[in-house]
């Protein structure tokens, strides 16, 4: 997988290299234009937040690797990355958090029928909590496409709603903030992507096409790579 997934990076390259130089000419040529044409308006706009505001914190149920439901902090700030704290006494001193988590892609449920409908889809997915024993009665499922997934629980369901739409904040800023950006290499990198993909035979919208430049390279390798059927 490996050797494979250096051949196709390598045969990428000169697609991105090409489509750099065109955006980038391209972007001179659209800034002159505007400067013969500018007319100065000063409008007053609300910035966007700061990095590393808070925008969420709360003690949530998570299912972590041991298999175990514990209580973690999770926090979210205004970078949209979800932050696994082991208690609020720890995120208070500053400790790193347990682990990060950037949902691009995800797809969030709220029962298990659902959950096992998108997962019977793909494969199964033997990492899943059982049902049994549930800790609470308002379930979240994270499916992410080529990681393994999330689940959460909590006790109440305003909680869980609170829950729910900052991590379809997180999906919706972490799927396309990068993608919106009008910069040379972002649009470069997005053209090479697209005229790549059309070398290859592929002419279709990717639903793939989301998150960071890492990402969306990590996704193309893994489909170019005969590996798309996991997740179709």
């Amino acid at each position: 997988l490996i050797g494979c997934a250096e051949a196709e990076l390598k045969e990428f390259s000169p697609h991105y290299r090409r489509q750099y130089s065109v955006v980038f000419f391209s972007q001179v040529q659209d800034e002159l234009e505007q400067q013969k044409e500018k007319i100065k308006q000063l409008l007053k706009q609300r910035g966007p937040p700061k990095a590393g505001e808070v925008l969420y914190e709360e003690q949530v149920l998570h299912f972590d690797y041991t298999r175990k439901w514990k209580e973690r902090y999770m926090v979210v700030r205004a970078n949209y990355c979800l932050e696994c704290h082991d208690s609020f006494e720890t995120f208070v001193k500053g400790v790193p958090p347990l682990h990060r988590l950037l949902p691009t892609g995800g797809t969030v449920l709220t029962t298990e029928e659902k959950y096992m409908d998108l997962v019977d889809q793909c494969f199964p997915e033997e990492f899943a909590p059982p049902t049994i024993g549930m800790p609470g009665q308002f379930p979240v499922y994270l499916r992410l496409p080529y990681r393994r997934d999330y689940y959460f629980c909590f006790r109440q369901e305003a909680r869980q709603d609170a829950f729910l739409s900052i991590l379809s904040d997180c999906i919706r800023h972490q799927n396309q903030d990068f993608l919106k950006k009008k910069t040379v290499d972002v649009q470069a990198f997005l053209k090479a992507v697209h005229l790549y993909r059309q070398e290859k035979g592929r002419y279709d919208s990717w639903n793939m096409l989301i998150g960071s430049d890492v990402r969306v390279d990590y996704s193309l390798v893994l489909l170019l790579t005969h590996i798309e059927y996991l997740y179709p």
